[in-house]
């Protein structure tokens, strides 16, 4: 999906700007890392491309789509080609693993035959074959991380937006986000997310393998490009 953002203006939850007059534009097929020391400013920027959080001012377009304009029904239909990791967006207690992935299937319309296959594949991918029957209570902080970002990714969204993906997740787990993102990107998904720790640019660049990513800040109400690359 191509987003595109015309003289925005946009607060946090709290009622402080966190966008003023922004002009961004982020290309389909593009992997954009959002680097922000404001926790509630980088999950509203995400919310408002994800439609939940409405810009004060200005024009967003998702896909040549003002996500606000859309009805009820309208909007359903996007968003089957959206995935979202949120930090609100827990995974169901009383379902287990495999269970929790297999729901967002069904939610966007992409179960059949074939998915619970296809999740088992993911999860011994990802190291978590043997976690696949537990409940979430059962798993590490960093593995429940792990399997809100596959129940994100499993349906290959056109778009994902994620809000510091990697935050609490064990050196083991976020090499295989990292990989898992990075295929995700690969193969033409659009990817927006946040990140606040300092050493997740350099840990970036050690597993990036020329993968390009576009960095940039958001601090003050301004929305910069800080031009890096994976290299």
């Amino acid at each position: 999906m191509f987003i595109q953002g015309f003289h925005l203006t946009q607060t946090d939850a709290s009622g402080m700007p966190i966008l003023e007059d922004a002009y961004f534009s982020f290309p389909e097929g593009s992997y954009t890392v959002l680097l922000s020391e404001n926790v509630l400013s980088a999950t509203a920027f995400l919310k408002m491309l994800a439609g939940e959080y409405h810009p004060v001012t200005g024009t967003l377009r998702v896909d040549h789509q003002d996500p606000y304009t859309l009805t009820e029904s309208q909007k359903r239909r996007w968003l089957t080609d959206v995935g979202v990791i949120f930090s609100d967006f827990k995974l169901f207690s009383d379902r287990t693993v495999v269970e929790n992935i297999l729901f967002i299937l069904r939610a966007k319309g992409f179960w059949d035959k074939d998915s619970l296959g296809a999740v088992n594949i993911l999860l011994n991918k990802a190291g978590l074959g043997a976690k696949a029957n537990l409940l979430p209570e059962a798993l590490t902080e960093g593995e429940r991380q792990l399997v809100m970002a596959l129940r994100a990714m499993i349906f290959r969204p056109r778009l994902l937006l994620a809000d510091d993906p990697f935050q609490g997740v064990e050196e083991s787990a976020f090499r295989i986000l990292f990989k898992f993102l990075s295929e995700l990107n690969k193969s033409g998904t659009t990817i927006v997310i946040s990140a606040r720790q300092a050493a997740f640019l350099e840990e970036a660049k050690k597993l990036g393998e020329g993968q390009t990513i576009r960095w940039m800040q958001l601090d003050g109400g301004k929305l910069h490009s800080l031009e890096e690359k994976v290299s």
